[in-house]
């Protein structure tokens, strides 16, 4: 028995119901997370300001070969630690998925094609100070763990002095000790004049210590002078700092190195 006209239901109707079911589900699923959500969100955390970003950091990358352009496919989000730490895991997830779900959109709406599925990473950087986007393909993540492999794990013992303050800890360099007024650091300072995530310090492979301002709302100086935002500078044992109104004395014991790193 033969089914009649009314049963079929034509192609191009069936993609206009899909399309508009996969509208309201957005929709809804904004609606939610927005009764959820915080009543100052920062707009950096925003889908909307999110998303031209990451767009122009897929065109930025793009590769043309053999006739076809190719599209990044891993793109990581990074924010300052402490926009990071005020987005709870749910929250996270969303923007994760939200995110993978348009930049798909996004890459296949123009044809470009991948090496392989879309992943969007939220996660966060002591150096950045507001937000950056990372778009890179497959085999770049490849090569640059082989890169980050094979650096010498150099690194050096740190010590802060100051008017009735100590701060001691030890610095390899694959790491980061950070400077400030959370927790989260690991060189503490309980001042009101300190940003709570207020400089850093890193070990480059061959020794040398740098020192660099997170975006610090009192400013980082080094012996006498002040670094801008996000500036890094070379500093060593015997230099003047200050981190908002905090005096500080700079004390490096020495360049200690594993026995794997001897070579």
């Amino acid at each position: 028995m033969s089914s009649s006209p009314a049963d079929k239901t034509p192609p191009f109707v069936g993609r206009v119901e899909f399309f508009l079911r996969r509208l309201f589900e957005r929709i809804g699923g904004a609606f939610d997370f927005a009764l959820r959500r915080p009543m100052n969100p920062q707009p950096r955390t925003d889908l909307s300001a999110l998303v031209p970003a990451i767009e122009r950091a897929i065109e930025e990358r793009l590769r043309r070969e053999d006739g076809q352009v190719s599209a990044p496919n891993l793109i990581e989000l990074r924010y300052d630690f402490e926009t990071f730490s005020s987005l709870t895991p749910s929250r996270i997830k969303f923007l994760e998925r939200e995110l993978t779900a348009t930049v798909f959109e996004y890459i296949n709406n123009r044809r470009y094609r991948t090496q392989a599925p879309v992943s969007v990473r939220i996660t966060f950087d002591v150096f950045t100070t507001r937000h950056s986007v990372k778009a890179r393909f497959p085999d770049e993540v490849v090569e640059e763990n082989k890169t980050e492999s094979v650096q010498p794990a150099a690194g050096l013992i740190l010590r802060l002095k100051g008017s009735g303050l100590e701060l001691r800890t030890e610095l390899s360099g694959e790491g980061r000790a950070g400077v400030g007024r959370s927790r989260d650091n690991q060189m503490v300072i309980d001042d009101g004049t300190v940003s709570n995530f207020h400089a850093a310090f890193t070990v480059g492979s061959n020794g040398v210590l740098w020192l660099t301002d997170l975006g610090s709302s009192n400013g980082t100086y080094v012996n006498g002078v002040r670094l801008n935002s996000g500036e890094k500078v070379s500093v060593r044992s015997g230099d003047r700092l200050r981190v908002g109104n905090v005096e500080l004395t700079l004390s490096v014991d020495g360049l200690w190195r594993s026995p794997d790193s001897a070579n």
